[in-house]
């Protein structure tokens, strides 16, 4: 069984919440995060939906995601959490001038959406991965082979023979 409080860990880091002793996210901010992460990640996988069964510390997944998907749950999770952290720091963004000089908390927003659009790639990279692994595993070995044998109009034309 994979309860959600496993991936609260992995999150934590993945948010760069690694100071034990000054935590930034609450355990239920991690929880919130885990589960509307599992929302989007339902989304984008129609052939794999997962649930949540129980609540608290003894929330578990069903069907048990597998390690790779444990990662991308984690992902999209993180996913979640940094998009709200752009929409309050977007909310906070300013521009200050004072006699040290000044500070300016303008891009803020800007780079936490290039840490969400990273984070983002790192997902789509995982399912391309598995798609191929899909591909693969589905031609059993099937070798595609052709050669323009033909020619119409200028255009080669290409028939597509396949062994095993």
């Amino acid at each position: 069984m994979v309860y959600e409080k496993d991936l609260m860990p992995r999150l934590a880091r993945e948010m760069g919440d690694t100071n034990t002793s000054n935590l930034y996210y609450s355990a239920n901010m991690l929880f919130s995060g885990i589960n509307d992460g599992l929302a989007d990640f339902n989304l984008q996988t129609p052939d794999t939906q997962y649930t949540v069964i129980g609540s608290g510390d003894a929330a578990y997944f069903s069907p048990d995601p597998s390690i790779e998907d444990q990662q991308l749950l984690v992902l999209c999770a993180a996913i979640v959490m940094t998009r709200g952290e752009i929409q309050k720091a977007a909310r906070t963004a300013y521009s200050h001038s004072n006699p040290a000089g000044n500070t300016n908390l303008q891009r803020i927003p800007e780079m936490l959406d290039m840490q969400a659009r990273r984070l983002e790639d790192r997902v789509q990279n995982i399912f391309l991965n598995r798609s191929r692994r899909l591909v693969e595993s589905e031609s059993c070995g099937t070798e595609l082979k052709g050669a323009a044998t033909e020619v119409a109009e200028g255009v080669g034309i290409t028939v597509i023979e396949t062994t095993n």
